[in-house]
C-alpha cells in the first residue's frame, strides 16, 4: 500500500499529507499539541465564518498558522469548472493567513488544511457556509492520535474530469454503491495508515451519501473492526456532479459548539 509522505506544518502546530491544491488529504496533531474544532449551531456563510475564525484563534492566542480544516455546506453541486472557480476563491483567505502556498517557479501548490465539503439533500445553505472549523492548541497531554481526514469520495485522483475518474460512474446499485465504497475506505485507510494510525484511533466516522447505506455496505465498513466507534451517515451529495459517496474520520477531537451569528 502506497503512502502519503507526512509533512510538518511548524507554524500550525500539526503535520499533514499533501493531496491537491484546495485541500490536504488529512492532517494530525503535532507534539505538544491537540486538534480543537468549533461546530457552529448553524452553518454560517463562509465570508463571515471566514470572520469567526480569525476573532476566534486571536481570542485563545492561537495564530491563523493553527487553521487545519474545515466543514463546508454548499447549496449544489458543482460542475467540473464551477467547483475549480470556487476552490480558487477559497484558498485566497488561506493564502493571506500565511498558510497557502500558491504555484511558483514550478513548484506545486501546498495547501496543509484539510477539509471536508458536501451538498445537504434537506434544506441545503443558500450559498457556501461553513459548518464547523479545526485548529491546534497546545496540550501537555500526549495527543498522538488527535487527528482529522478530509471527506474523500469515491473518485481516483488526476488531471482528467470527473466523470473519467470516478468509480462505478452513473452505478447507485447495492453492487456500484458498495464498489465504491471499497475504493473510499481503502483511501481512508492509506491515510490513516500513513499518519502511523490506523482504524481503532477512530473515534468518529461519518458517510455522505443520498443513497441507502445498505447492509452490504455496512459489511464493508466494518470489516475488520472499522467502525468500532459507530458510523454517521449524513443524507448529502459529495461537492461534484456524479460522485455518490463520501467518507470522514477523525479521532481525539475537542468539540465547541458556538453560535456563528454572534459577533
Amino acid at each position: 500500500m502506497d503512502l502519503y509522505p507526512c509533512n510538518t506544518f511548524e507554524p500550525g502546530g500539526y503535520c499533514f499529507l499533501p493531496s491537491v491544491f484546495q485541500y490536504s488529504a488529512g492532517v494530525a496533531a503535532l507534539p505538544g499539541f491537540r486538534i480543537e474544532q468549533v461546530q457552529f449551531s448553524q452553518a454560517v456563510p463562509l465570508e463571515a465564518a471566514f470572520e469567526f475564525v480569525e476573532r476566534h484563534l486571536k481570542a485563545i492566542g492561537r495564530p491563523t498558522a493553527a487553521f487545519a480544516h474545515c466543514e463546508l455546506r454548499s447549496p449544489r453541486q458543482f460542475d467540473d469548472q464551477g467547483f475549480i472557480e470556487f476552490n480558487r476563491r477559497y484558498v485566497r483567505k488561506l493564502a493571506e493567513w500565511g498558510v497557502y502556498t500558491e504555484e511558483r517557479e514550478g513548484r506545486p501548490a501546498v495547501n496543509p488544511v484539510a477539509r471536508t465539503n458536501v451538498v445537504p439533500a434537506y434544506h441545503p445553505p443558500g450559498d457556501i457556509s461553513m459548518a464547523a472549523f479545526s485548529y491546534s492548541v497546545p496540550s501537555a497531554e500526549s495527543t498522538r492520535g488527535s487527528f482529522v481526514l478530509a471527506g474523500g469520495g469515491d473518485a481516483r485522483k488526476g488531471p482528467e474530469p470527473y466523470r473519467e475518474r470516478i468509480v462505478a460512474f452513473g452505478d447507485t446499485s447495492p453492487t456500484g454503491l458498495q464498489t465504491k465504497v471499497t475504493f473510499v475506505v481503502a483511501e481512508m485507510t492509506r491515510r490513516l495508515a500513513s499518519l502511523g494510525l490506523d482504524w481503532q484511533h477512530a473515534s468518529a466516522v461519518r458517510a455522505y451519501s443520498v443513497h441507502a447505506i445498505t447492509e452490504a455496505v455496512i459489511a464493508e465498513l466494518a470489516t475488520p473492526g472499522r467502525i468500532a466507534c459507530g458510523l454517521t451517515w449524513h443524507v448529502a451529495h459529495p461537492p461534484v456532479q456524479g460522485l455518490a459517496y463520501e467518507m470522514d474520520v477523525r479521532g481525539q477531537v475537542d468539540v465547541i459548539v458556538r453560535d456563528g451569528a454572534k459577533r
